[in-house]
């Protein structure tokens, strides 16, 4: 499939391939990542979800984040960010504080429980990512996490044009240059609208 192929409406959609679309397979991606993960955690013993050990990471790489910090980092709205950290609270992985210079917010902390069961099984999820990344070049990686997220902020976007009503379609034939060119208009009207 050359790369013409894949914007406009044509290849993928023609070609009725969903088994090789783009989407799909970071979507398999994804749901077989998290099954590896929850072997490598024993979620059967401590029920603890990729979601909560993220919370975990994101807060031992900076501690006493707020809940709405937390939910917008894993797209979750405020009812899961809050089912996600009264689960790591129950266990004592976390603890809430009031923020002292806003009574109404709430920060959250890694509590030493919470940083034994990550130091305890950190080891095995290094080795296993590593083992996951091997044979791929530094430079395919960084690649592809820059295409994923060129795609994040494409989805973001259009959720946004689609809340507001005002979605444009790419034209059929817009690809390559084009399509970077629309891109820029688009990025345009939304920094007036913002104005």
């Amino acid at each position: 499939m050359s790369e013409e192929s894949i914007g406009g409406g044509s290849g993928i959609a023609r070609e009725h391939r969903s088994d090789d679309a783009p989407a799909y397979l970071v979507q398999r991606t994804s749901r077989l990542l998290r099954v590896l993960f929850l072997k490598v955690v024993d979620t059967t013993e401590t029920g603890v979800t990729p979601e909560m050990w993220r919370v975990l990471s994101r807060l031992l790489a900076r501690d006493g984040q707020s809940q709405s910090e937390i939910g917008a980092a894993l797209f979750r709205d405020r009812p899961n960010t809050s089912r996600i950290l009264n689960g790591l609270e129950q266990r004592g992985y976390i603890a809430r504080e009031p923020d002292p210079d806003d009574r109404r917010r709430t920060r959250i902390r890694i509590t030493a429980a919470g940083r034994a069961f990550v130091a305890e099984r950190a080891p095995l999820a290094i080795q296993v990512r590593d083992r996951l990344y091997e044979g791929i070049r530094r430079k395919r990686l960084d690649a592809m996490r820059e295409t994923i997220r060129e795609i994040e902020e494409n989805a973001l976007t259009i959720l946004q044009e689609l809340e507001e009503g005002v979605f444009e379609p790419l034209e059929d034939e817009t690809t390559g240059s084009d399509a970077s060119s629309a891109k820029r208009k688009r990025k345009k009207k939304k920094k007036k609208k913002k104005k």
